[in-house]
């Protein structure tokens, strides 16, 4: 008589704990929701302070993360950029978007590739903090990278398609 098999893990269990070590030796926080994992980058020591530029001290923790999300090809990753809510929406979303496309760059140079990659630009829309306190505008002030599963498009309406 067999033993029950585990279940496989599901997607995020999967990979919630090797990208937890890599994220914390980096500095950056992760957390998790259901299946999607977030790795927050704050702007404060990664960024030039006043412009969109990563630091060299930001870019090494960067291509880290690149190197170990590049051979997962069933992640989607969603590159998000926040500023907080100092200027015009139209200046914070300028920033938001260049920040986003500033960690794109570097994980597409650790090579990820772009079919799995999407940037989004929130401007100060999505807050983590009052932007009242300069404790809280540092807080808003970050990128984030999204982890998803992945399935490309064809896969995908294949799937649907079936009875």
């Amino acid at each position: 008589m067999q033993a029950p098999q585990e279940p496989a893990p599901s997607w995020a269990d999967s990979r919630i704990e090797s990208l937890s070590t890599l994220a914390k030796q980096q500095g950056y926080e992760v957390e998790r929701e259901g299946e999607q994992i977030r790795v927050l980058i704050p702007v404060d020591g990664n960024f030039h302070p006043k412009r969109t530029l990563l630091l060299p001290s930001g870019l090494v923790p960067l291509s880290k993360m690149a190197q170990a999300l590049r051979s997962d090809s069933g992640s989607r990753v969603t590159v998000v950029g926040h500023s907080d809510s100092d200027g015009s929406h139209e200046l914070n979303q300028s920033l938001s978007m260049e920040r986003a496309q500033a960690v794109a760059s570097v994980l597409r140079l650790g090579g990820i590739e772009r079919h799995r990659m999407h940037l989004i630009g929130m401007a100060d829309n999505a807050p983590r903090a009052d932007n009242s306190s300069y404790t809280g505008r540092k807080l808003n002030r970050r990128v984030e990278i999204i982890l998803t599963p992945y399935q490309p498009t064809s896969v995908a309406l294949a799937d649907a398609t079936k009875p």
